[in-house]
């Protein structure tokens, strides 16, 4: 089964599958790396689903509570887990930057948290970086209630009402708008449902079982 890839400028960024087992422990998620043809090592949140983003350079010992990390180590990949939520991973020249985005997370401003962290780390502005919102479920398929409508103001363009307590909420669009709030302009969606996509897991539809890894590093 071909992987879930995409190329965004110097990096690659590749999504797991059912196919590919349980990436969550060290030694599968080793494995599938080995397989999609990443040669370094990939440093992964916690990810308890808050808005905190560590630094993978400074060790483990922050990242248990981290939904997010960034680095400057070309010699390093990221990664971060999802069966719903989006990844969104953040390009830069000198930098990288990856983060889970559930709706408590994206919610309590986890994407600006990310550019803010890449911004003290990178030369570069926002305007000249790259962003890919990866695989997740799409809107149609993820109808919420009242306190998810409550946790922020939502963008318009990421709600479709359905009765007068629930919505159904495109989180991919939410991170889109969040993102060019942030100063971001080259913004790709993967647009690949984990609810209708017969290669991976939904926790909405098919309950807990296993999640998939967005990871990303530098190639060339």
């Amino acid at each position: 089964m071909s992987p879930l890839a995409w190329n965004l400028g110097p990096t690659r960024i590749v999504f797991s599958s059912v196919a590919d087992g349980e990436v969550r422990e060290p030694v599968g998620r080793a494995a599938w790396l080995d397989r999609i043809g990443c040669p370094l090592p990939c440093s992964v949140p916690g990810q308890v689903h808050g808005a905190v983003i560590a630094d993978a350079d400074d060790g483990q010992a922050e990242l248990s509570q981290a939904d997010g990390l960034v680095s400057r180590d070309p010699a390093k990949a990221l990664g971060v887990f999802g069966a719903d939520c989006p990844g969104l991973i953040v390009v830069a020249p000198d930098a990288l930057g990856a983060a889970h985005c559930g709706w408590r997370g994206t919610a309590g401003g986890i994407v600006t948290a990310l550019v803010a962290a890449m911004v003290r780390r990178s030369r570069h502005p926002p305007a000249t970086w790259q962003a890919l919102i990866g695989p997740g479920i799409s809107g149609p398929r993820y109808e919420v209630d009242g306190p998810v409508l409550s946790a922020r103001q939502w963008p318009a363009a990421a709600l479709t009402r359905t009765v007068a307590d629930r919505a159904q909420l495109d989180l991919a669009a939410a991170i889109a708008v969040d993102c060019a709030a942030a100063g971001l302009t080259a913004i790709t969606r993967s647009r690949v449902c984990t609810a209708d996509d017969p290669r991976l897991h939904s926790y909405r539809h098919q309950g807990k079982r296993l999640v998939q890894l967005l990871a990303v590093w530098r190639v060339g």
